[in-house]
């Protein structure tokens, strides 16, 4: 199994930071930057959002700038394979897109708009969900990616 995070990093306006990809997975798909934990190093989720934050997108932040939403296990996801990802929320807010990297260029997209957004469809049926309309209450979440239609079993909302 591998461990990841996302990043759900917001402009002043509550427009969300998405990263057009350029390579698997998600490869052309809208998706929040994140990234795989360094397991060798056993790096922790929140190590790896301050890590990937400034990796990807130059932001200079602290473990406390970042607030876990929730946490989605995935079987079987397509050009991955079982995965579990943890879902962090960027407290401050950002209002000057990244440059462009080999990983893709950047976009700041109105939560209205992402359901209709060309994001992967575990994200499009599941994740989004619970990250627009998360309030307090953490989640975690299980997607059989094998089953078709996708199964999703809400283990705590």
């Amino acid at each position: 199994m591998k461990f990841a995070t996302l990043l759900y990093i917001k402009n002043s306006n509550g427009d969300y930071l998405l990263l057009e990809r350029v390579k698997e997975p998600n490869k052309g798909f809208l998706s929040p930057p994140g990234g795989k934990l360094n397991i060798e190093e056993v790096e922790s989720p929140v190590a790896c959002a301050v890590r990937e934050a400034f990796e990807e997108c130059t932001i200079k932040s602290h473990p406390n700038d970042w607030k876990l939403l929730g946490i989605v296990t995935e079987k079987a996801y397509p050009n991955v394979g079982d995965i579990m990802i943890f879902c962090f929320e960027y407290l401050n807010r950002i209002n000057t897109l990244p440059e462009d990297s080999n990983e893709g260029k950047f976009k700041f997209v109105n939560p209205d708009e992402i359901k209709y957004a060309n994001i992967p469809d575990t994200d499009k049926l599941f994740i989004w969900n619970f990250v627009l309309d998360n309030k307090t209450n953490l989640f975690s979440i299980y997607i059989d990616c094998d089953s078709k239609p996708y199964k999703c079993i809400i283990e705590q909302d």
